[in-house]
């Protein structure tokens, strides 16, 4: 956390940031709950609404929080406690965060301190600690190229789903949202899901996280015709990533999936044969070939890659608040930025999101490891002063990772 005289700066950059430039608002805006999180501050404010897009930024001027939420849901009272605000309904959201997503990156730039006795690690952050146990740990998580675009890829898949699974329109119905920090949000706003209630909400979460999908029930019989690459929905999903799973994994990979060695080498010595057979629709053909055993993992494995991680509780949660686009990240000094569904593949949110430019500021650096930022890298560092680029120094700052010098 940084200190008092670090915080007063990023607070005024903040509000110089509001009180330059117009601020976005989430459709009927005075439906919505916002909740806010001062610099400083563990506690949210909450239960306050706006009437117009003016009062909004006025607020955030003023205010010049670290964290700007909003709600998903629609009420007829945003400002009254939670069982007297009456909910209308509520955008289904999807949020993909790089915590949830494990990527080798993670071993180099974050960190864990066991609360206990000390002892430290790198990577993530484990259940228990290794030497006595304890469960509670300090955190120090950094965001990398690789790890957003481990981020930007799961959210790609999600949109294909929504899209060509369910319909949505990526222009009209969906909103892809970089959140500040190390992941993206994803809203659906169509009358066709507003109302939805938790259970409903659930059986999209279990689809698109693959669950309960059996191979047999999706062509996978000994008296299946035909099971084509170019079918829709889970049914011809599943082959397509049946088919890539079996093209690109090593023999290691098909151990991990459960596999005994013997199983896993025989199938590398059938792979085109099998790829074949997969290719021609021929799932009866390919039973012949292998156990319905090793199928059934072989299938499970192939589901993993192509299901998306999303946070099973922010789609379910009826009343969920969601980062405010165009604010900022209090912990990156970066833009919760909107992106357009056809720009996500170009997008690069540690460039494109960078809300300070020009002029540079003298910092003590603690310690931070090597990390990118406006499209130049830095670090790693490790007790240094040095004068660097504004937007450098910022995100340093946020990150309690630097102090002012002068």
């Amino acid at each position: 956390m940084a200190a008092e005289r670090e915080l007063q700066f990023i607070s005024e950059r903040f509000r110089e940031f509001y009180a330059e430039r117009g601020i976005e608002t989430p459709r009927e805006m005075e439906r919505r709950e916002f909740g806010f999180i001062p610099f400083g501050a563990k506690m949210m404010f909450r239960h306050i609404s706006f009437s117009t897009p003016e009062a909004l930024r006025r607020y955030l001027i003023e205010n010049a929080p670290a964290h700007a939420y909003y709600s998903s849901a629609y009420y007829e009272n945003p400002e009254a406690e939670m069982e007297r605000k009456g909910w209308l309904g509520a955008d289904l959201i999807f949020d993909i965060d790089a915590d949830h997503i494990e990527t080798p990156c993670k071993a180099e730039h974050d960190r864990w301190r066991c609360k206990d006795c000390g002892f430290e690690g790198r990577g993530e952050t484990p259940e228990r600690c290794p030497r006595c146990g304890g469960t509670s740990f300090e955190e120090e998580k950094w965001i990398c190229p690789r790890c957003l675009e481990a981020a930007r890829h799961e959210a790609q898949k999600l949109l294909d789903i929504l899209i060509s699974d369910f319909g949505f329109s990526p222009r009209e119905e969906l909103e892809v949202n970089f959140t500040g920090h190390r992941g993206y949000h994803i809203h659906v706003s169509s009358p066709n899901i507003r109302e939805l209630d938790q259970p409903a909400r659930r059986e999209i979460v279990d689809y698109i996280l693959g669950t309960g999908i059996k191979a047999e029930l999706h062509g996978f019989r000994p008296s299946a015709q035909s099971l084509t690459l170019s079918e829709g929905g889970w049914r011809g999903r599943l082959i397509r990533a049946l088919y890539d799973y079996l093209e690109e994994a090593d023999l290691k990979e098909l151990m991990d999936a459960g596999l005994s060695r013997a199983t896993a080498t025989k199938l590398m010595e059938m792979r085109e044969r099998i790829l074949r057979l997969l290719r021609e629709g021929r799932p009866g053909l390919l039973l012949r070939l292998i156990r319905r055993r090793t199928l059934d993992k072989l299938v499970e494995a192939a589901v993993g890659r192509e299901a998306s991680a999303i946070d099973t509780v922010v789609t379910t949660d009826l009343h969920r608040l969601i980062r405010l686009p165009g604010t900022l990240h209090g912990k990156t000094a970066l833009i919760a930025q909107r992106v357009s569904v056809e720009g996500l593949d170009d997008y690069d949110p540690l460039i494109e999101a960078v809300a300070f430019k020009g002029g540079s500021l003298k910092v003590y650096v603690e310690g931070a490891p090597r990390f990118s930022i406006g499209g130049a890298q830095y670090g790693p560092y490790e007790g240094e002063e040095m004068e660097m680029p504004l937007e450098a120094a910022l995100y340093l700052l946020c990150r309690g990772a630097a102090r002012l010098v002068g």
